[in-house]
């Protein structure tokens, strides 16, 4: 069995090597993609978003609230107008991503106790950028607000102790869960390179399925050198790329990990056995496509069709418990969303051992459905061959 089985790899590898279009596929696409994510996402945080500032009011208090929403890190004032047409313009053109807008006389109302309307526009089109504006612009203009006050309080006379005493309001306490730092590398990348390396893993199974399965001689001479063996068959084409594919997810956890400083709260042995398990699972996934597709386009144009839209049903940039039916049952078919969900629960949320093992099993079922169908049409292509 030994024997066979080495004979086979041998015969994956040689082919895999021949064939320019997956080894680019295979060796150069996953390392390509990681590099290029986390470079691109290095930051981890979104700060100093330009915006555009409409002061109409130029006092000392609109030039506190100015200088409280630039001292924010998210933001910078990047551009001043006389006039909101001027501002509304930079908006549409991208040149800034929002618009701070001071009526006149906001002093005059500030100090009769009008509570004078400070207008902010923003392009919520992105939606990260446009929720951190938001976040940030409110929390400055609250603190902007409270000093703006309690100096008009000062300047009246009024001691200090009993101004802030005035000012008093409900103290709030907020706990961001799962990604306190709100980095984007934690939740965002963590979800999109699995999702590219779904769709490599899969387009390269079925590269490799149908580069036999439409030659001269079918798949009598590789099922001759596995000894008719389905097992070694399966074995010894999927082993090549699941080791690869394995050592690229290893090393993205290692950079992120070691260099981003991702947190590891769950357990490192269950984040291990995910990959495992989601490598295994697409690669059965790209069998099944290669195997079952008429023609050489339409294997490749089914596992795309599941494959592609996948990060859309993952539940990482819309909830999942949101979705329509269809939209949900997407989702559970694709391994990619429940070994998202086991990163994320090992890497961030540490949940209990049994919340843990949940995507396990919807894993677990997925991998031996598709074992089984490969396994029944496998068999009927032997029949036919022997």
């Amino acid at each position: 069995m030994s024997q066979s089985l080495l004979e086979v790899i041998r015969w994956e590898l040689r082919k895999l090597i021949k064939q320019r279009f997956l080894f680019l596929l295979v060796f150069i696409y996953p390392l390509l993609f990681i590099f290029l994510f986390l470079y691109m996402y290095h930051a981890g945080v979104i700060t100093q978003i330009p915006i555009a500032v409409v002061d109409q009011d130029t006092t000392k208090s609109s030039r506190t609230l100015i200088q409280q929403v630039a001292a924010s890190p998210q933001l910078q004032v990047a551009e001043r107008y006389q006039d909101l047409s001027s501002a509304k313009h930079a908006l549409i053109k991208g040149k800034v991503y929002a618009v701070l807008f001071i009526q006149p006389e906001f002093e005059k109302d500030l100090i009769a106790g009008h509570q004078p309307e400070v207008i902010a526009f923003y392009n919520n089109q992105y939606m990260s950028a446009g929720t951190i504006i938001f976040r940030a612009m409110s929390s400055a203009l609250k603190t902007a607000n409270s000093q703006i006050v309690l100096q008009g309080l000062l300047e009246k006379g009024i001691a200090s102790p009993v101004a802030q005493s005035q000012m008093q309001t409900i103290p709030a306490s907020l706990h961001p869960l799962y990604n306190p730092t709100l980095n984007y590398l934690y939740t965002l990348i963590n979800g999109l390179i699995p999702t590219i390396l779904q769709i490599i893993i899969m387009m390269a199974m079925v590269t490799s399925v149908t580069r036999d399965r439409f030659a001269a001689t079918s798949y009598q001479q590789i099922l001759q050198l596995a000894n008719q063996n389905i097992f070694i068959f399966l074995l010894g084409r999927i082993l090549p790329y699941f080791l690869y594919f394995l050592f690229c997810l290893i090393l993205f956890d290692t950079v992120l990990i070691a260099y981003f400083n991702l947190p590891l709260n769950g357990h490192f042995i269950l984040l291990m056995l995910g990959g495992i398990g989601f490598t295994l699972t697409c690669c059965l996934y790209g069998i099944f496509f290669g195997l079952t597709g008429s023609t050489l386009a339409q294997a490749y144009g089914s596992a795309s069709l599941v494959a592609s839209p996948s990060f859309g049903f993952t539940g990482l940039i819309f909830p999942r418990l949101a979705m329509n039916t269809f939209a949900y049952i997407w989702g559970a078919l694709l391994p990619v969303t429940w070994y998202i969900q086991i990163r994320l629960d090992q890497t961030l949320r540490a949940p209990n051992m049994m919340t843990s093992l949940e995507p396990f099993v919807y894993l677990l079922i997925q991998f031996s459905v598709m074992a089984l169908l490969i396994t029944l049409y496998l068999r009927k292509i032997r029949r036919r061959l022997i």
